[in-house]
């Protein structure tokens, strides 16, 4: 039986009072899953692996998190606000997009925030490339007196040995890593994607597709004003470039991180 726990958003923000516990921010995605195992095996005390849920998720993510739960003997907490990213986005009366990620902020960071307390510790599965990341948030948590860590970054941890580590758990990779995605978040349909990850996700996940450019029509239908998740076009615009087979220019915005805790302290 899987060793994973649903918590309720109201009952998951109880824990120890005062802090001083080890929260491990697992995203579902495959770095996050090594600092899972890194901290299991190098911490000592009361440790919370913590999984915040959009509802946008890739079916096989839970299973993942199932597999990491039940291989590593841990329980898995999962948080979330209750909404969907699609009802943040009408209760914000604003599109979200890959410069203002609503969903990350609220769904997201700010949950983190207030699940943390002064004096713990929280773990992110942060790259060496994206030390610039880990500089961002560490100064954030700092204000709420929680101690960020980064595993990956101080034990120079390359991004094959995360496979690596699967392999010698025996536990199956996430499907969208198969299906040629860099991150295991929102289905692959994540607001902060570039063109060409909604390229792929067009021709691997139509469906997906489809619903996220229903979003934004629905939505610009709604507020009367065009709205889209890219700065230059709107996903039934890019669809249509390419099933004509048309020319696509791509920018400086084709990058898409991990989100979880990234943005500001709230107000």
């Amino acid at each position: 039986m899987s060793k994973a726990r649903m918590l309720s958003r109201n009952t998951v923000t109880t824990g120890t009072p005062g802090g001083g516990r080890h929260i491990v921010c697992v995203s579902g995605g495959l770095s996050s899953a090594w600092v899972a195992w890194w901290v299991k095996n190098n911490i000592k005390g009361e440790i919370i692996y913590y999984f915040n849920d959009t509802k946008w998720e890739h079916p096989d993510l839970y299973r993942f998190l199932n597999d990491i739960a039940d291989t590593l003997n841990i329980e898995m907490y999962y948080d979330n606000d209750g909404r969907s990213p699609e009802e943040v986005f009408y209760d914000e009366g604003m599109l979200g997009n890959n410069r203002v990620p609503l969903c990350s902020r609220i769904l997201k960071a700010e949950m983190l925030q207030r699940f943390a307390k002064a004096g713990d510790s929280i773990y992110f599965g942060i790259e060496g490339r994206e030390v610039h990341r880990a500089a961002r948030i560490s100064p954030i948590y700092a204000r709420l007196e929680c101690d960020c860590r980064f595993p990956i970054i101080d034990n120079d941890i390359q991004p094959h040995e995360y496979k690596a580590l699967m392999k010698a758990l025996n536990v199956e990779i996430p499907q969208l890593y198969k299906d040629g995605f860099a991150h295991n978040n929102c289905g692959g349909g994540c607001i902060r994607a570039g063109k060409r990850q909604w390229l792929s996700l067009l021709h691997a996940y139509p469906g997906v597709y489809a619903d996220r450019e229903r979003v934004e029509v629905e939505f610009s239908e709604e507020k009367g004003r065009p709205s889209h998740f890219l700065k230059d076009i709107s996903l039934k615009e890019l669809r249509e470039i390419d099933e004509n087979q048309g020319v696509l220019e791509f920018g400086d915005d084709e990058w898409q991180g991990e989100c979880i805790g990234i943005c500001g302290v709230m107000a």
